[in-house]
């Protein structure tokens, strides 16, 4: 009479701890640069209204969304908010809405990055508005070559200052920390522009302690009803925007 033998069970290898503190860091990075592509892709606004009166104007890179600016109409003219990385695809964007550079006003500039001045010589009948800073436009870098600043009028305003534009209110508030000349800008006490402040901080850029506790303090203002940023386009929800971030 043969024996019944019963198979036994296959024994699992166990992975040696290295493998595994590797193994949750490639998922940990994979799910990071999963969430980043996700956030550019998706709200970078496509250029377009984006709500009554206010456009946002969108430049590309190699086919990838890169960055928006905006426009807000104020009567049968327009206060940009930056200018964005590129000039020949601003003029073709603004082409598209039907708005010619000509009826530009103002320029109210968050910081001086080059993907955030590209387009600014097109204005030639506005008034430039940025912080009490110095300017970096003429450097030189590997994504675009020198720039000088455009001979149009400049006023510089100072930390918390109010002024009226076109039956605009608008305020600087000085947020240095992605570059040393970083501002934002808050118009009608509820729209805040907030340039590349809610960009991941760098190390090899100004200073990222001061950086983070400058969004701290912008989300903390009230009344703010929409946030707009350079590269992660508009957000209506602040609570989910301080989620986000914070």
């Amino acid at each position: 009479m043969t024996e019944h033998i019963k198979p036994q069970p296959k024994l699992r290898k166990k992975l040696p701890i290295r493998k595994k503190i590797l193994l949750v860091i490639s998922v940990f990075v994979l799910a990071l640069v999963a969430t980043v592509a996700v956030a550019y892709l998706r709200y970078l606004h496509p250029t377009g209204e984006i709500m009554s009166n206010l456009y946002a104007i969108r430049n590309d890179r190699n086919g990838i969304p890169m960055v928006n600016f905006f426009l807000l109409q104020v009567g049968e003219k327009y206060i940009v908010i930056d200018t964005g990385s590129d000039s020949i695809q601003t003029e073709n964007e603004l082409q598209k809405l039907g708005i010619s550079a000509n009826d530009v006003v103002a320029l109210l500039l968050t910081h001086s990055d080059w993907d955030h001045v590209g387009s600014l010589h097109l204005f030639h009948n506005a008034t430039l508005y940025t912080g009490d800073t110095e300017f970096q436009y003429a450097e030189a870098s590997r994504f675009a070559p020198a720039f000088e600043l455009p001979d149009i009028p400049h006023q510089i305003m100072a930390d918390g200052e109010i002024i009226e534009l076109y039956g605009r209110t608008i305020q600087c508030i000085y947020t240095p920390g992605h570059t040393s000349d970083s501002v934002c800008f808050l118009i009608d006490g509820e729209y805040l522009f907030v340039g590349d402040l809610y960009v991941t901080p760098d190390l090899a850029r100004y200073d990222k302690e001061l950086q983070i506790l400058y969004r701290e303090k912008m989300l903390g203002i009230d009344g703010v009803e929409y946030i707009f940023t350079g590269h992660f386009g508009l957000f209506k929800d602040v609570g989910f925007f301080r989620w986000w971030w914070l």
